[in-house]
């Protein structure tokens, strides 16, 4: 009885492990509440809501991240820009979140399988028509200078 119980947990545990979860990730902006209303007497130096100008700056960022991963998945995603507050804020959690998004894929599946995964989220024109406002070249990783 106790090797029928164990036999079948072991069997449980082995084929649960096998079944790999689907590999997704998602640009997905929630504007911080700080950014959904413009303050009294702002006047945007682009003439757009800072709730318009987080998102497009979180978009771009995070699809220049997956982008740059996709090429390599040692190439480091900028963070940084300059711009409005909601601008230089959705940079940086845009690129943010895609690493981390990427990070929990490397966690669960096999390096290349989520780089074929990524080159092939990037292959489609969304992806490098938000990225144009902040990256006109196409992809850019971060510089590291030595």
């Amino acid at each position: 009885m106790k090797f029928t119980l164990l036999l079948t947990v072991l069997i449980i545990t082995v084929v649960s492990g096998c079944v790999s979860q689907p590999m997704h990730i998602s640009c997905q902006v929630r504007v911080p509440t700080e950014f959904k209303k413009d303050p009294p007497g702002w006047m945007s130096p682009t003439g757009e809501p800072e709730s318009v100008r987080y998102t497009e700056s979180y978009e771009a960022f995070w699809w220049n991240c997956v982008m740059v991963k996709a090429a390599g998945l040692e190439g480091r995603c900028p963070f940084t820009c300059s711009g409005t507050p909601a601008a230089t804020y959705g940079c940086s959690d845009g690129a943010m979140d895609a690493e981390r998004q990427i990070r929990q894929l490397l966690n669960l599946h096999d390096r290349m399988k989520v780089q074929d995964y990524l080159r092939s989220k990037t292959s489609d024109k969304e992806a490098k028509e938000k990225i144009k406002s902040y990256f006109p070249d196409g992809p850019e990783a971060e510089k590291v200078t030595e």
